[in-house]
């Protein structure tokens, strides 16, 4: 079997459940709720590639570029020092109808040699596609165009409230996806617990199960009792 190449993604203990990393080139569904740290993920993995000195760019549909930055500097990491010295491109992508952003990301895409790419996030973008099957043709076009441009993509997606079974508000997110990785954040009386759940990852071999994490100064990280 032809080894496949990892891209570790910069969460101390993840990269031990999936054989070392995300593939390279690769699409991952980055899942979760409100507040249970995709942001700070997707900044993290950006973090990790600026430090092995690769070239990232992050597009977001939802947050102003501003507060993702804002958000970054509590955990220490200046993004707009990197976007200075030419290692990172953020851009804020409004969606509107299909071409006019599956030619938008093109578009940026092409802008650059990009290794690392965030797209953040997929829930706004399926609410201009119709229906359900519209929606699953768009999103497998849009992830066969980031596959080609060789960069190794997070896309992001909500969890809706009380959902039991859907990674994503489209309910389709999770199956044109390479790999998905869900976040999960629970309140049991006067407590709260973050697990992070490896639910598909093609050509690795991953670890089964929830495992808890934490939020720390310095980013999200697998909890020492689950055994790293």
């Amino acid at each position: 079997m032809t080894e496949v190449e990892r891209i570790t993604t910069g969460i101390e203990g993840l990269d031990d459940l999936i054989d070392g990393g995300f593939p390279e080139s690769s699409v991952t569904l980055i899942s979760g709720g409100t507040g249970t740290g995709k942001t700070t993920f997707c900044n993290q993995f950006l973090m990790e590639g600026i430090s092995k000195g690769q070239k990232c760019l992050y597009i977001s549909t939802e947050e102003p570029i501003e507060a993702i930055r804002d958000d970054a500097v509590v955990f220490g990491w200046d993004l707009r020092k990197h976007e200075d010295e030419g290692d990172l491109r953020m851009e804020y992508s409004e969606p509107s109808e299909n071409q006019y952003l599956s030619g938008q990301v093109k578009q940026l895409l092409h802008s650059g040699d990009y290794d690392r790419v965030i797209l953040d996030s997929m829930s706004v973008f399926t609410t201009y596609w119709g229906d359900k099957f519209e929606v699953r043709r768009n999103l497998q076009d849009l992830v066969k165009m980031l596959r080609k441009s060789d960069s190794t993509v997070i896309m992001t997606a909500e969890i809706p409230e009380n959902s039991e079974n859907s990674l994503s508000r489209s309910n389709v997110s999770e199956f044109v996806a390479d790999g998905v990785v869900a976040l999960y954040y629970e309140s049991m009386g006067e407590g709260s617990f973050r697990n992070i759940e490896v639910r598909k990852m093609r050509r690795t071999d991953h670890t089964p199960g929830t495992h808890p994490v934490e939020i720390t100064d310095n980013g999200i990280k697998m909890k020492e009792q689950a055994g790293f």
